[in-house]
């Protein structure tokens, strides 16, 4: 399939783009005291060298210390803060690509404990800065920020993207909802857009008028009051007045960021037709964004004259070869797809990683994993064809070993054929297209239907074992689990769920919940049993509101700081934290609590090969994410 829409060069402004493929802001939180560093360094190299043709790269810090968020913000105030920031783009910009440098400032300002509208924030009290700045602040805010961007441009970023969406500063300001001012930048859509008509003006008059510079602009902020779509459009003419080369499209604010960062719910490209309608009243370029994360809905939103550009973040973060390989006609099913999981690219990211992706164990590591050839070429057996068996006999392949993988069952995937059953997770089917595909490709001898054992293995003779046979349920110590109306949440996706209206699912957290969804429905009585304070304690912000809101418009009982006394004839007997008891009806029991390792081999087979080591659930369950991280780790060391 080709794509001559999206794979034609452009320009925005004086800058010359390859193609109409831009990475938006992907805040990775890789820098440590305010310095670049390898790991951030690399992460963009390799986005860069797999054809995106403009990165938007992090706005550092323009006023130290005032503004200084912390150790992960950028900072742009010293010679040696700012031989980084060149190492970084020197790096972008050498693979081919444009680096433009975004252009904020905090939306907050630290106040007293007594503040009207004062927010806790760790240690201190913080208030929105568009409503509580005074005018002479202002003033100096857009000095400071119109300072920023001819600083950037003689540190040698090719443009500048003024942010006014995501709830930030700007935003706030353009929002009829959130700006309260009663001066000259409150008030009517001219007043509230003051700021950033002058920003744009000054912008240009500092650093000349063929700098290019990109808003990114809020379109529709989804909520009672807020920006609407027609307001916009009027935003929109003002910006290209005052002089601006392209437009973000965007939508959204702090209350409805699913809008913005959207999760498995979401439709592909939902925020084109915003795009469109600014398009229709503008003569830059149009830049569309939201879950474009596939080359023909790329293709679509551009051929269709919806947009000029478009703008993928999570699509290269789960593939920085996504522009690659389909621009060299790769069919989709090679492309590692983003999966809108939300899991390790929001919030905090992973623990000792930061953010990084689910379906691709490299992003974030990018600067210490590399797929080197083995020193010593071995016989590979891996036992186990889910996710983490097929990643680590991959690249075990890859770094020239002679690979075989055995799995009991006749079709791979592991429990990852049941993960994209559940409500709106349909987008997980992708991954497992994605890794048999490459399965497929390689040289690894692949063998279904075959049951496995220590004699079975020993006979093969392999010089390193990885076992990755994957979890058992988990089974409380429950009175009453033997009786035939219990079941484990996995034989719901295995077999579909038995008759009954009234259901009790043991365990809150991401499997009980997700069932939860899936059972629920009219006529149903659904209750989820949790001993700890609150559900769903692993999942991240955005898709924990989006199903904690779906259980409670289908009317799903949660039941929190409660413990399961017994499981008796069709009732659960269950106990508060007061330790008063109370019974619910069931004619079905779920069992969705964490499950276990599944290693016997591991232990069997120490003594009789070499090597023997674990990956994904088999080692210590987890979500995909970790067990192929996992998996990669291993297949390296090999």
């Amino acid at each position: 399939m080709t794509f001559p829409n999206l794979f034609k060069p452009g320009n925005i402004g004086a800058c010359r783009l390859e193609n109409r493929i831009i990475m938006p802001l992907y805040p990775t939180k890789y820098a440590r005291e305010g310095k670049v560093n390898s790991k951030l360094v690399e992460f963009y190299r390799a986005r860069a060298a797999g054809g995106a043709a403009l990165i938007v790269l992090d706005c550092p810090c323009l006023d130290y210390p005032r503004a200084y968020k912390a150790s992960h913000q950028l900072r742009i105030d010293t010679a040696e803060h700012v031989a980084g920031l060149q190492q970084l783009l020197a790096a972008v910009q050498s693979e081919g690509a444009r680096a433009f440098m975004q252009l904020n400032y905090p939306h907050e300002k630290a106040v007293a404990a007594g503040f009207p509208g004062a927010q806790p924030k760790g240690e201190t009290w913080v208030a929105p800065l568009a409503t509580n700045m005074s005018r002479a602040e202002a003033d100096e805010i857009l000095e400071i920020m119109a300072r920023g961007a001819l600083q950037a441009r003689q540190i040698g970023y090719d443009g500048i993207e003024i942010q006014a969406s995501y709830g930030e500063f700007i935003s706030q300001l353009l929002s009829p909802r959130l700006n309260t001012r009663r001066d000259d930048l409150g008030g009517s859509l001219e007043n509230r857009s003051h700021f950033l008509i002058r920003l744009i003006e000054q912008v240009k008059k500092m650093t000349g008028q063929d700098y290019p510079l990109m808003v990114k602009l809020v379109c529709e902020e989804f909520v009672s009051g807020g920006l609407e779509t027609e307001e916009a459009m009027r935003i929109a003419g003002w910006v290209e007045k005052a002089g601006a080369d392209a437009i973000v499209a965007n939508a959204g604010n702090k209350q409805t960021k699913y809008r913005i960062i959207q999760p498995g719910d979401s439709p592909l490209a939902p925020l084109a037709y915003l795009a469109a309608q600014i398009k229709s009243v503008v003569n830059i370029p149009v830049v569309a964004i939201g879950k474009i994360n596939q080359p023909d809905v790329a293709e679509d939103v551009i051929s269709r004259g919806q947009a000029d550009y478009v703008a993928m973040a999570r699509a290269l973060l789960a593939d920085p070869d996504f522009p690659r390989k389909a621009e060299s006609g790769m069919p989709q099913e090679a492309i590692r797809p983003c999966v809108a999981c939300l899991e390790d690219c929001a919030g905090p990211g992973v623990e000792g990683i930061g953010r990084c992706c689910t379906v691709n164990p490299f992003a974030g590591h990018e600067s210490i994993w590399q797929i080197q050839p083995a020193r010593q070429k071995k016989k590979v057996l891996v036992v186990g064809g889910g996710p983490g068996g097929i990643q680590s006999a991959l690249i075990a392949s890859q770094r020239g070993h002679a690979v075989e993988l055995w799995e009991q069952t006749d079709r791979l995937g592991g429990q990852i054929q049941l993960a994209h059953l559940a409500p709106f997770k349909e987008e997980m089917a992708g991954i497992l297209t994605y890794l048999i595909n490459c399965l497929n490709k390689s040289p690894v001898t692949v063998r279904t239907g075959h049951e496995t054992n220590q004699s079975q293995i020993t006979a093969f003779g392999p010089d390193a074992v990885i076992v990755a046979t994957g979890s058992l349920p988990g089974r409380p110590p429950i009175p009453g689990m033997d009786a035939d109306f219990v079941i484990q949440a996995r034989e719901i996706y295995l077999n579909g769920p038995p008759a009954g209206d009234r259901v009790v699912i043991i365990g809150g957290g991401d499997i009980g919940c997700e069932t939860a969804d899936l059972l629920a429905g009219p006529g149903k009585r659904i209750s989820v049993i949790e001993i700890a304070p609150a559900v769903l304690a692993r999942m991240k912000k955005i898709p924990k509101e989006r199903l904690m809101k779906r259980l409670s418009d289908k009317g799903v009982e949660i039941y929190t700081e409660t413990q399961v006394v017994s499981i008796e004839e069709h009732r659960v007997r269950l106990k508060k934290k007061d330790e008063s008891e109370f019974n619910l009806e069931a004619d079905l029991v779920v069992i969705g609590i964490n499950a276990l390792p599944h290693d016997p081999l591991l232990h069997d087979l120490r003594g009789s090969v070499a090597e023997v080591l674990a990956v994904g659930d088999a080692a210590a369950p987890g979500n995909l994410g970790a067990a192929l991280r996992n998996a990669t780790e291993v297949a390296l060391k090999i």
